[in-house]
């Protein structure tokens, strides 16, 4: 069986490359690491890259990598592929396959702590980093047709680990370490990424975060809120140019070895204890629900 170390990074299709890599770094606080032909290499934090933006004709996800534990090598991951029947390319440093509705994954190799690293990020020092920054690159989530069948294909070939289900088949939650997920699913009929999501670290990044990126006209169509499943709080901005939100969030729970997947319930208080529930813009992308979300109207509730 595959293990796996974290998320690694995501890589995202877009139309112009020096506009998308200079909002990364305005509005949210990366920092570009470098540049090789029309791609940006984006760090969170201390890390090399937590976000790689390319330009293309197609907007939007390209995958999401993940690390390999040190004791898998790229071969090993090959040999599991193959033994589940998972076709894929491998590169010099790298496998690429895709989940069963066509989301791109990656493997790459396990990239070892050195240097500050080993340190807590409040003992490090930078003479490069932004303030204000983010803890660090989060998670995915996905909107399904089939989340049994994206469940079975993210723990049985992926290697991440259930933690807990939404109303049975409404949404799933998986893990690879102790934050409550690394990949979420919700079933909504129809597949589409949905966001990807950064630790603030701290509750008290909410104000300045979310007013700095107000002021650069971004959109909060849900949020903040304090989720019941997972327990964190969160606010979701809408990227119109990445094709998905971006969850800011703080305080995720925290899941031990002992923990047996649970199953909440599909209401009201799992969505968050606080009781508000999403606009049902939220799982849409066209352009009619983008711009009433602008504009705050009514259609978006329904």
């Amino acid at each position: 069986m595959i293990k796996l170390s974290d998320i690694d990074h995501v890589k995202f299709g877009v139309k112009d490359v020096d506009e998308s890599s200079n909002s990364w770094q305005v509005e949210f606080g990366l920092t570009e690491r470098t540049r090789e032909g029309r791609e940006s290499y984006l760090a969170v934090n201390y890390e090399p890259y937590s976000i790689v933006v390319e330009e293309s004709e197609e907007v939007g996800i390209q995958y999401a990598a993940y690390n390999l534990h040190p004791d898998f090598s790229l071969e090993d991951a090959e040999q599991h592929l193959k033994a589940v029947g998972v076709d894929y390319i491998r590169s010099a440093n790298a496998i690429d396959f895709v989940d069963p509705e066509n989301n791109g994954v990656r493997y790459v190799p396990f990239r070892p702590r050195a240097g500050q690293d080993v340190y807590p990020i409040a003992s490090r020092l930078t003479n490069s980093l932004h303030p204000g920054r983010y803890r660090k690159l989060g998670h995915v989530n996905y909107l399904t047709a089939d989340v049994n069948s994206m469940v079975d294909f993210y723990v049985n070939v992926v290697g991440q680990e259930l933690t807990d289900r939404l109303g049975g088949d409404a949404g799933a939650f998986l893990r690879i370490g102790p934050d409550h997920h690394v990949n979420a699913l919700v079933n909504t009929g129809t597949p589409h990424f949905h966001h990807v999501a950064f630790d603030m670290g701290d509750w008290g990044m909410v104000p300045t975060t979310f007013d700095h990126l107000a002021q650069h006209g971004r959109v909060f169509p849900w949020g903040p809120v304090r989720h019941g499943i997972g327990g964190n709080l969160a606010g979701y901005v809408r990227t119109p140019e990445l094709d998905c939100f971006i969850e800011l969030y703080a305080d995720m729970e925290q899941i031990d070895e002992f923990h047996e997947p649970r199953d909440f319930p599909d209401d009201r208080h799992s969505s968050s204890v606080w009781g508000m529930l999403p606009p049902r813009s939220y799982f849409r992308f066209d352009e009619e629900s983008i711009a009433m979300e602008r504009e705050s109207l009514r259609g978006i509730y329904e």
